[in-house]
């Protein structure tokens, strides 16, 4: 006899508990006769392990035995060798191993172990949970669980797995108790974590949340599963890492799916995809730290190089001027090609600013140091106040007048007023003590000078000024800024037409 001939292998006998396959105790037509009248004596009470329905023993033309559903019976898989049809031979085997299990000491010591604990769970119906007799029946569809209850406002069962099964079996249980909104949740019993098969990766990758459940049997107060989950975690090198992890949960701490009606305790998808915003994040943090630490690194290199051109620049003023140099031409050249922040030190390395200078330099200095104030005032680049004074009140006007080596040089004062000296009144009582032909020559000029909006004219003040004496003169009414005496007129006429005759028409 063929195999398709008895695509119903398996009876669970209700009067022995034990679960029939076929292909044993009928190998030959004698124990065919023999099971067909133990089954005509009502010593066997046979039903389906897959949907609970009676069968009955019936035999072939060879008089060999086989189970069937009795007529009128509802659909199930089992029937007209749909089994073999839908399944390949190693499913198939799988499958009758599964119903083989359903019955074997194990599945049924798991099974009421976990019923029984259920009446101990707060929010469990206790006058619902059934351990393996209740049929779920929904429209055409029907389904024995191992362990059914309420629990809140959920239905829940749990199928304990000893053996394996495959895919599109697992989804037939699965979509059946989605569709009708069922939880439900696969207890597994032994597996190897780490050494995954395929029955445990369908079981797994059902959902994003690859939980697996089994009965942790330690605990006996309550309904306690231990479930094994892959968790999700960032190293500190931002790389995204898996690991399985162990946690002993009750039902108050697990989640419950509304949408695939599944059960879990840990959600690694939504784990993952927030580790990986977490992860973008943490990237763009190191990237911009990487790109700070660049620009600081750079600015340590430019701010080192900028101390280096400073210093060196630094160093040749000084030996220029103690060398008594008058021509500082080639520093000067060198700091007028700098750029801003190497100016920056340069100011900060010189101090000027704090120090306030200029006062001493025009106290300390003589007729060879004119160059070298020249130049330091020449280069608007190196910064110092020039209206700055000094601890006593004394100002750089006043500094210049006090050293009898420039006074009388113009180059000080006109330096002064191009770098933006403003006159004070302690400047006008300083020139009140000086001699009236002296006061009056040079403080007409630096006046002019005073009032200027635009100090780049200073030095044409300088260059013209007794040019502007005369004119100066003329508009007072009075002599001033030459050696004549008040009523020389004409003399201060002759002068003008013989030696700024191009300015003679401001003058008349």
């Amino acid at each position: 006899m063929s195999q398709l001939e008895r695509s119903i292998r398996l009876a669970f006998d209700k009067i022995s508990g034990k679960v029939l396959d076929i292909n044993e105790v009928c190998s030959n037509p004698k124990d065919s006769a023999e099971i067909r009248l133990q089954y005509s004596r009502k010593e066997l009470a046979l039903i389906c392990c897959e949907c609970d329905q009676e069968l009955e023993v019936s035999k072939n033309k060879y008089d060999m035995a086989y189970f069937r559903h009795k007529s009128g019976h509802d659909d199930c898989i089992l029937t007209e060798n749909k089994l073999q049809q839908e399944y390949e031979e190693q499913e198939y085997e799988e499958i009758i191993e599964f119903l083989k299990h359903r019955e074997s000491d194990r599945h049924k010591q798991l099974k009421n172990k976990i019923g029984s604990l259920l009446y101990k769970v707060d929010g469990v119906d206790k006058s619902s949970i059934a351990i393996d007799n209740k049929l779920v029946i929904r429209g055409s569809g029907k389904r024995r669980p191992d362990v059914y209850c309420k629990y809140k406002d959920k239905e829940i069962v749990f199928e304990i797995q000893l053996s394996k099964l495959p895919l599109s079996y697992i989804l037939r249980r699965h979509d059946f108790y989605k569709a009708h909104g069922i939880y439900l949740m696969w207890i597994l019993d032994n597996f190897d974590i780490g050494n995954q098969g395929r029955f445990e990766k369908d079981i797994k990758y059902l959902t994003n949340y690859q939980n697996y459940f089994k009965l942790d049997e330690n605990i006996t107060e309550t309904l306690s599963l231990e479930c094994k989950y892959k968790a999700v975690f960032i190293t500190e090198e931002n790389e995204q890492r898996d690991s399985w992890e162990t946690k002993s949960v009750t039902l108050s701490q697990v989640n419950f799916d509304n949408e695939a009606y599944q059960i879990y305790y840990y959600n690694y998808g939504d784990n993952k995809a927030q580790a990986q915003i977490q992860q973008r994040k943490r990237a763009e943090e190191i990237k911009e730290a990487k790109e700070a630490e660049r620009v600081k690194a750079t600015a340590v290199q430019r701010r080192q190089s900028a101390e280096f051109q400073a210093d060196s620049i630094i160093k040749e003023i000084k030996e220029l001027r103690e060398r008594k140099a008058q021509n500082f031409g080639y520093v000067s050249i060198r700091i007028s090609d700098l750029d801003e922040e190497v100016l920056q030190v340069l100011n900060e390395r010189l101090g000027f600013t704090r120090k306030s200078p200029v006062i001493h330099w025009f106290s300390t200095v003589d007729r060879d140091d004119i160059a070298f104030v020249e130049f330091i005032f020449g280069r608007k680049e190196i910064e110092f106040d020039v209206n700055a004074t000094d601890k006593d009140g004394k100002t750089s006007f006043q500094a210049v007048y006090e050293n009898k080596e420039i006074r009388r040089h113009d180059i000080p004062a006109k330096l002064l007023f191009e770098r933006g000296y403003k006159l004070t009144e302690a400047d006008r009582v300083f020139f009140s003590k000086l001699s009236p032909e002296e006061r009056e020559i040079d403080i007409t000029v630096y006046n002019f000078c005073d009032h200027l909006a635009d100090k780049t004219f200073v030095e044409f003040v300088f260059q013209y000024k007794k040019q502007l004496w005369a004119i100066e003169s003329a508009k007072r009414q009075e002599i001033i800024g030459f050696w004549y005496k008040p009523n020389e007129w004409v003399a201060l006429a002759n002068n003008a037409v013989d030696n700024y005759g191009e300015c003679w028409e401001y003058i008349e």
